[in-house]
């Protein structure tokens, strides 16, 4: 009994000291509260850059590695493509205002197939092509040019369906996040058959890179397209009908003093199908493309 008897009493004790009356002593009196300072350092504005449409010639290498799948087959076929494009972009012979005239060409090209896929022979021809460049309606009045004839009413070759890609629509000021669209309509022709090519594309400003010691936009960019046509396939009245969806993603680096792009990585997936008389052949393919801008020749007064 001793021992809690203790501990009871020590803590009564504690508890004595607690309750012990302590001295009185001269306290200093209690500082007059001070309201707490708000920051008064502005926001530092979000990151601005403006944008302009540059004149000269630019080219362009293209490469594109793809795999081209039939539906039910286990058998990939490999597709790989190579061009080299020069696009030239100045304002004499245009329209007034913000209206561009461009001069493309398709320097060289070359394509390595695989698979059941037959070969195609190189085509040492170029493919020349004349546009107007609008701020506000993008790409219009799109033709072969040089004496070219098209193989297709009104339509371009896929050669110069690709190289047209490379020209992007921007705002004229954007900011860090900023998010815009574009969309283009294009006539390929797939021997005789014209098929229609509609591609729209979200833009969305991520960051700035630095690309050859030059300061230029870091873009993500996301698509989606659609493929449709018909017609004869073959002098012997045999007709075709194509039709197809994509999508495709990747990153841009886009030039604010010119609005071209330095280079860009793209992925992307479709599906196409071709009807025939004899057969429905639905095919699937992936594919990846690089660009990168080889040459860039400003007009005579340009940067």
């Amino acid at each position: 009994m001793r021992r809690p008897i203790a501990a009871g009493f020590a803590s009564f004790a504690m508890l004595c000291i607690g309750c012990s009356t302590a001295p009185k002593v001269a306290r200093p009196p209690a500082p007059v509260p001070v309201a707490a300072k708000r920051d008064s350092a502005t926001r530092p504005p979000a990151r601005e850059w403006t944008t302009r449409r540059g004149t000269g010639t630019w080219r362009y290498r293209v490469e594109t590695s793809a795999t081209v799948v039939l539906t039910g087959d286990s058998a990939s076929a490999p597709i790989h493509s190579l061009a080299i494009y020069s696009l030239t972009i100045d304002t004499s012979g245009a329209g007034t205002g913000t209206t561009y005239r461009v001069a493309g060409r398709v320097d060289s090209s070359a394509l390595a197939t695989g698979g059941q896929v037959p070969p195609r022979p190189v085509d040492s021809t170029a493919a020349a092509f004349s546009a107007e460049l609008d701020s506000a309606a993008g790409l219009t009045n799109v033709a072969m040019s040089g004496g070219q004839q098209s193989p297709c009413a009104g339509g371009v070759s896929p050669l110069v369906a690709a190289g047209l890609t490379l020209f992007v629509s921007a705002p004229s000021r954007l900011q860090q996040g900023a998010i815009w669209h574009d969309s283009t309509a294009t006539t390929t022709c797939r021997g005789n058959v014209a098929v229609i090519s509609k591609l729209q594309r979200t833009f969305e400003l991520a960051d700035t890179a630095t690309w050859n010691a030059q300061m230029v936009l870091r873009l993500n960019v996301t698509g989606t397209s659609t493929f449709s046509g018909q017609g004869l396939a073959s002098a012997a009245g045999d007709s075709i009908a194509i039709s197809g969806t994509g999508t495709s993603s990747g990153t841009l680096l886009l030039d604010p003093t010119s609005m071209m792009p330095v280079s860009s990585t793209m992925t992307g997936n479709s599906v196409v199908t071709v009807r025939t008389r004899q057969a429905t052949l639905p095919f699937k393919q992936s594919l990846t493309e690089t660009v990168t801008m080889i040459e860039h020749r400003p007009s005579p007064g340009q940067p």
